[in-house]
């Protein structure tokens, strides 16, 4: 059912104009999506309300706008390029890509028979026969196997799970009584579509973009130095390849994070500011995902909403907890059911090894719990791996030593004489834009169920926040008659001098209609003017979620909903 509904949620987001699959025209781009006049409307919304919040709301967060094309030595110091990759597994009868962390553990379905069976799921009929054939004569010969319409039951004999660094087994069930009985390993995990047990051995895979900022093709450097040293071993070869390459070798930025911690030193300085202070930025990030899932939640080309708040290390368990609670409190402000979102603490295993505290935002997809925001307290490790890399100076100095009775310090890492130096504490809100615009999409998603009574089909309601909403107001006249065309003119320009994105719903259909449409794309309010505002000035305000209308002077309607909408800011 929830995963129905998510497909209605795209259909309608396609239809309407909130997401385009990118290229379309020309066969599309896996994991691309453009957004459309509603979805680019929609996202800056999320990510101005966020803005205000955090930058123009605070006197100790200032904004910064950093390159994404990231020089080598910036992601060497951070740990991106050694450390920042996934898992990587491969299927050997898909040949499908996968991380073995979201993959499922192995089922064993019961069979008529009385043995056990692994069902792998093909797409159709053909591809089972095909995979049948694959198995049997190549990932596994011999074994007892058999198609039922696309599906293909591998018959098991013992299956053995994996306990720490011990592999598992799974062993076949041979044709032949005298065959040699058939184990392959088994790591816990089965390839997510099929629930197909032939895999590869995991290995990593570095999740960054890397190009070249060089004038001249990269490629021939590559070609001449395997051609100089092409009697040496092949990592021989591509180390003399990655040296050659590596002055010009640039990176697409994996997050904001790094253009923040840079120029620490460089917005303290100019902004006359110390800790606690924080650094904000919005922007694009990339990262070359091994499976591109659930449309905008997990794509290679994403947006960032992220805060970087430096702190005093003796103060830092203070702000982690205050950042992890106002982040959640915004999450819920937005939700029509502020329930379906949570908060998730790390265990040890998932953390960093520089974090020593994170927290996630999660929201409840239609397919389970997804994380929407991270908040972590990720020490001096930033910094310092940056001054350590770079002549940079990041520390700071207290002239006192905080009061004993502070209750934001820490009196285990409280000093005790001054002046104090030290490197700043970072406490990090990171915040997926995209992932947002998913979650607000599926927690406003609403279907009005169909009144055989009045003839009225089922139909969608997107019941979005005020300040997220793409449209705020649509000014219909009652029918296109050039009488209406003044009024709703001046009534459409009254709103938008506040700044509020108003559209003139001047179609030709009936005014119900035309209210429903605006329903669908999550408009708070519709402003009809009919032949009583042509007499004295009067229009009907409908508003979105009840349905209600009141009749108020048109010079009335920008200052109500102007109050409507900055009430919504102050709660």
């Amino acid at each position: 059912m929830a995963s129905a509904r998510f497909q209605q949620l795209l259909k309608l987001c396609k239809r309407r104009g909130f997401l385009f699959q990118s290229a379309e025209i020309y066969g599309g781009l896996r994991g691309a999506y453009d957004y459309g006049p509603l979805g680019i409307e929609l996202k800056k919304n999320i990510q101005q309300s966020w803005w205000k919040e955090h930058v123009y709301a605070r006197d100790d967060v200032v904004g910064i706008d950093t390159s994404i094309v990231t020089p080598h030595p910036v992601l060497k110091a951070s740990g991106h390029v050694d450390e920042f990759s996934d898992l990587l597994v491969d299927c050997m009868l898909t040949k499908d890509r996968f991380r073995p962390d979201k993959a499922p553990a192995l089922h064993l379905d019961a069979h008529d028979s009385g043995s056990k069976v692994i069902t792998i799921s093909a797409p159709d009929k053909a591809a089972a026969k095909q995979w049948h054939a694959t198995i049997t004569q190549q990932l596994a010969r011999g074994i007892k196997a058999q198609v039922q319409g696309k599906h293909i039951l591998l018959f098991v004999r013992e299956m053995t799970a994996p306990a720490g660094s011990t592999r598992g087994s799974i062993e076949f069930c041979m044709v032949s009584s005298e065959a040699e009985a058939l184990v392959i390993p088994y790591d816990g995990y089965v390839e997510p579509g099929s629930h197909s047990p032939f895999l590869t051995a995991s290995r990593p895979f570095n999740l960054m973009f890397k190009t070249f900022l060089d004038p001249i093709d990269p490629i021939e450097r590559v070609v001449s130095t395997t051609l100089d040293h092409r009697a040496e071993s092949p990592s021989a070869i591509r180390n003399k390849v990655d040296a050659v390459l590596q002055p010009s070798t640039v990176y697409l930025r994996p997050e904001t994070a790094q253009g923040v911690f840079i120029n620490y030193e460089q917005v303290a300085r100019t902004m006359n500011r110390k800790p606690p202070f924080g650094i904000a930025q919005c922007g694009k990030s990339f990262r070359n995902e091994i499976r591109l899932e659930h449309a905008i939640f997990r794509t290679p080309e994403f947006e960032q909403m992220e805060l970087e708040y430096f702190v005093q290390p003796w103060t830092a368990n203070h702000w982690y907890k205050y950042w992890s609670a106002r982040r959640f409190a915004w999450w819920r402000r937005f939700a029509r059911q502020p329930d379906d979102f949570r908060q998730r603490a790390h265990e040890a295993d998932e953390m960093a090894h520089y974090a020593t505290g994170c927290i996630d935002v999660e929201y409840l997809y239609p397919w389970g719990w997804g994380e929407v925001e991270g908040v972590a307290h990720r020490g001096d490790y930033d910094l310092v791996q940056h001054m350590k890399n770079s002549r940079a100076n990041f520390t700071a100095i207290e002239n006192a030593i905080p009061p004993a009775n502070d209750a934001m310090v820490d009196p285990a890492l409280a000093p005790t004489k001054a002046p104090v130096k030290y490197v700043p504490h970072t406490i990090e809100s990171s915040c997926g834009l995209n992932r947002a615009m998913l979650a607000f999409l599926c927690d406003a998603y609403h279907e009005i169920p169909a009144d055989p009574a009045t003839n009225q089909q089922a139909r969608p309601v997107l019941q979005l926040h005020p300040q997220l909403a793409p449209v705020k107001c649509a000014v219909m006249p009652l029918t296109n008659k050039p009488e209406f065309a003044s009024l709703v003119a001046k009534v459409a320009r009254s709103i938008r001098k506040h700044g509020w994105n108003t559209v003139i719903e001047a179609q030709n259909l009936k005014i119900g209609k035309r209210y429903y449409r605006h329903d669908e794309i999550g408009t708070p309010w519709c402003i009809t003017v009919d032949y009583t505002s042509i007499e004295d000035d009067t229009v009907t305000i409908r508003q979105r979620d009840s349905g209600e209308q009141h009749r108020v002077h048109w010079k009335d309607v920008a200052p109500y909903i102007n109050d409507q909408l900055l009430d919504d800011m102050d709660e």
